[in-house]
């Protein structure tokens, strides 16, 4: 666990003894987008972390060290570093292990990451760094809030072949509703790096305004972002009651042989994210 030097004795008090506390300068919770991804080569069995430049979401907020945060995080750990040939975040790339990647075109095709560069471009980047033969590009939502509409707020991998999608519910924002419409006709007609159909499967996502009331644009509240742990998966609960409850059924059909825990999440969505948002997995090394 990575926590400000001036928290460690608190973080220490909270966790088993099983956690290690490391202190890290940073001054953003979303280590999903600020922190790097880790990829093994396959030939050798390397494990390197890949830090994707991160830019403060397309240079929407004043640099204040965050860009560095991939690098110390791979320092720590002891693990080589490469930076990639592209600027995306963590939670904007969506993998399902078999060489298939989505990820929101508003979120990487943008020039605000990647100024000059192609879809295509973007592409074979994929393939050299991260192993991807098929990436799905979905439109999303440029300017919508801070991320411009990341991939983990919208659809993910429940396990190869099947993607989970969120739906807004009926008095959701009209341009979000179109952004799932948009998500949904592309998806029902793809496949995945194997050449299977996507099997698509819906969750309702919660009612913003029980939750933020009218002022709810840059609240990022859905079920999709969810996180997947050793042997369980933690699933966000916002308060709405018959929704919650709906997902949660939901999930432990979904993952059988995992064990799902709902975690209200408080002020996290108002500020912008989720539990996958402000987590990043990493592997034995």
């Amino acid at each position: 666990m990575y926590t400000q030097p001036q928290n460690v004795e608190l973080a220490q008090g909270t966790v088993s003894q099983n956690v290690t506390v490391i202190a890290l300068e940073a001054s953003q919770l979303w280590v999903r987008d600020t922190g790097p991804i880790f990829i093994k080569d396959v030939r050798n069995g390397l494990t390197t972390a890949l830090g994707m430049n991160f830019n403060y979401w397309g240079g929407k907020l004043p640099r204040d060290g965050d860009e560095a945060v991939s690098e110390k995080i791979a320092s720590t750990m002891g693990t080589p570093f490469l930076a990639a040939p592209f600027q995306a975040e963590g939670g904007g790339i969506e993998v399902d292990g078999e060489g298939t990647l989505l990820a929101t075109e508003s979120s990487i095709v943008n020039p605000n990451r990647n100024p000059g560069l192609s879809k295509q471009h973007l592409e074979d980047h994929f393939r050299l760094t991260l192993g991807v033969k098929k990436t799905v590009w979905l439109p999303g939502l440029k300017g919508y809030e801070l991320t411009d509409y990341h991939i983990d707020a919208l659809a993910r991998f429940l396990c190869p072949g099947t993607v989970l999608l969120g739906k807004p519910p009926a008095n959701a924002d009209k341009k979000v509703i179109n952004t799932y419409r948009e998500a949904k006709s592309i998806l029902d007609q793809e496949t995945d790096s194997q050449g299977r159909p996507l099997r698509i499967m819906e969750v309702l996502e919660p009612d913003l305004t029980k939750i933020s009331g009218d002022d709810f644009h840059e609240t990022i509240a859905s079920y999709a972002n969810y996180l997947v742990v050793n042997g369980g998966l933690i699933l966000p609960r916002f308060g709405v009651g018959e929704a919650d409850d709906e997902a949660f059924e939901h999930f432990r059909e979904y993952f059988p042989s995992r064990k799902v825990v709902q975690v209200d999440i408080n002020m996290l969505p108002k500020l912008g994210g989720g539990i996958h948002c402000a987590t990043q997995q990493v592997p034995v090394i």
